[in-house]
């Protein structure tokens, strides 16, 4: 890892702070390495592709938080920071010039290294998490005995996260679009749902001007705030059924692509996990372990992690 260090203040490295930033809430722990004691925050979204401001708010009102609950000062933390997004180095870089300053060292990496480091304390697992958005990575030794990371998917709403709450909720207006266009209404049980959600004023009406408006403002998050409609309804309605098969789809094969050709054990993460892991085959449950720590105590590991090799290389 490549933290951003500063040597003059090397000797006051008391706490650490792990941060686990996704597109639909961020969490954060700060530690005293001396006494254990702890400190956490929960805020909104951080996702750095999905909105670059609204995260460097979130993640400044959270360093903030937690500074002001332990008492300390900043320049006494090393940090790490495991956040959506961040396989966009200029938007890493970015952040790293905003907020370095304020930590005698910074890393940020994606939320896919957190959960990963996170869901077998740091051994040899293929991690597949499953939130607003989602995404895979493969711990595993090389040859040399080093621990070398792969990430799969990660690409963001636009162009993949399919097995994310935020494309389940994507496809549901997908539906709603073609019964609108095909019938002038929705038909389905789950497009009646999506039209009350869309259309707040009057959920028994839905016109192409109250999808358009919705629309044409709906970030991720949004979309996500509509999985769960999916879910309810996907043993009454066979739109919701055929959204889920394919979600259900989705998520083995990005199972099967962080696994790659090894036998590693396989972790769910995320929001979604649990409701998703009762859906997937025989086959794919076999594969699965339950994680022994999620991407918050991930990013605290490797924030563990960072100290050590800082006071090494002073």
């Amino acid at each position: 890892m490549a933290l951003e260090n500063k040597k003059q203040v090397s000797n006051k490295i008391n706490y650490i702070l792990g941060v686990d930033g996704g597109g639909t809430k961020t969490l954060a722990r700060l530690i005293n390495l001396t006494t254990q004691e702890q400190w956490q925050a929960a805020s909104g979204p951080s996702s750095l592709t999905n909105n670059f401001t609204g995260a460097v708010k979130v993640l400044n009102a959270l360093i903030d938080d937690l500074i002001e609950q332990a008492d300390c000062q900043s320049l006494e933390v090393v940090a790490i920071f495991g956040l959506a997004g961040a396989g966009n180095s200029d938007l890493v870089a970015k952040l790293q010039e905003i907020l370095a300053h304020r930590f005698i060292a910074l890393d940020i990496c994606s939320d896919a290294t957190t959960s990963a480091y996170g869901a077998n304390n740091g051994g040899e697992v293929a991690v597949v998490a499953l939130g607003t958005g989602s995404v895979g990575m493969r711990l595993q030794l090389n040859e040399q005995g080093k621990l070398t990371q792969h990430l799969v998917g990660g690409w963001g709403f636009l162009i993949g996260d399919e097995g994310g709450g935020a494309k389940l909720g994507y496809h549901s207006v997908q539906a709603l679009v073609a019964e609108f266009e095909y019938f002038g209404y929705a038909q389905s049980q789950l497009a009646k749902a999506v039209a009350a959600f869309i259309n707040t004023q009057d959920s028994h009406v839905i016109t192409r001007q109250a999808i358009a408006v919705w629309l044409a403002n709906a970030k991720p998050i949004d979309f996500a705030q509509l999985s769960p409609l999916v879910t309810q309804h996907q043993s009454d309605c066979p739109v919701a059924k055929n959204i889920i098969d394919n979600h259900v789809a989705s998520v083995e094969s990005l199972i099967r692509d962080t696994r790659a050709d090894t036998t590693l054990p396989v972790v769910l993460l995320g929001g979604l996990a649990q409701s998703t892991q009762t859906l997937l085959s025989a086959t794919t449950k076999r594969l699965l372990v339950s994680a022994k720590g999620d991407a918050l105590d991930g990013a605290c590991l490797l924030a563990t992690i960072a100290v050590k090799k800082h006071k090494l290389a002073i």
